[in-house]
């Protein structure tokens, strides 16, 4: 079966489906998705009209992280497990997961990205008050408690990779590429943990291209400017 990966680069939702699939060696191909922009059968695709859309064969899938959890069980010889067995192991990184993609994002997408990026896309300048408030006020809140949960480890659950730590990467890959990365020294174990996924061969990749194609999209918008 040949599967294909619907979303936008940029999305961290997206980017979490498509680093399960680089991390477990699955063959897929991607085809961006501008949720903002949506095709004409969007919500024949997708009911909640969201991004990421799986399609697998003739087998289509909503919700990143049930997208992941499938992809995890429909390929389990390839790459190795992102969800553990064992229950309670796998109640937490689920937990972490569900952390990440509401609390973390929800500062980071409402307070930074989109404040930064989107805007322009509609024409408005950056909102540096919001990016500003955000960052002093609202994101410590997130990245405190996932500093607290990462402590004296380098994965946050089974001692290896899960995607627990791919989710939360997931959410703060766009604070780097908003150039609002926290620093080291207010959150240590967290960071170090950032900088070990930003260095594994999939995600560096993948944010390579992720970049490629932000710089593209603000060059189109300096020659609209």
């Amino acid at each position: 079966m040949s599967i294909t990966i619907h979303g936008s680069a940029l999305s961290p939702f997206t980017r979490k489906v498509t680093l399960v699939a680089l991390e477990k060696n699955i063959a897929f191909e991607s085809q961006e998705l501008n949720p903002y922009s949506p095709p004409p059968n969007f919500e024949a695709m997708s009911p909640l009209k969201l991004i990421p859309v799986l399609q697998d064969g003739d087998y289509t899938l909503n919700d990143s992280s049930a997208i992941s959890a499938y992809l995890d069980v429909a390929y389990p010889g390839i790459g190795k497990e992102l969800l553990p067995k064992d229950p309670k192991t796998r109640g937490y990184v689920l937990w972490i997961e569900e952390y990440a993609d509401t609390a973390l994002f929800k500062e980071i997408s409402e307070g930074v990205f989109r404040p930064t990026f989107i805007t322009q896309l509609f024409g408005k300048r950056i909102d540096t008050a919001t990016v500003q408030d955000t960052i002093a006020n609202k994101l410590p809140v997130p990245l405190g408690y996932l500093e607290t949960q990462i402590i004296g480890k380098n994965f946050f659950a089974d001692e290896r990779l899960t995607l627990a730590d791919i989710a939360v990467y997931a959410q703060l890959a766009n604070l780097e590429h908003s150039q609002q990365v926290p620093k080291t020294s207010d959150y240590p174990n967290l960071m170090a943990h950032f900088g070990r996924m930003k260095s594994r061969g999939p995600v560096a990749e993948l944010f390579a291209l992720e970049t490629q194609y932000l710089n593209g999209m603000l060059a189109q918008l300096k020659e609209r400017a």
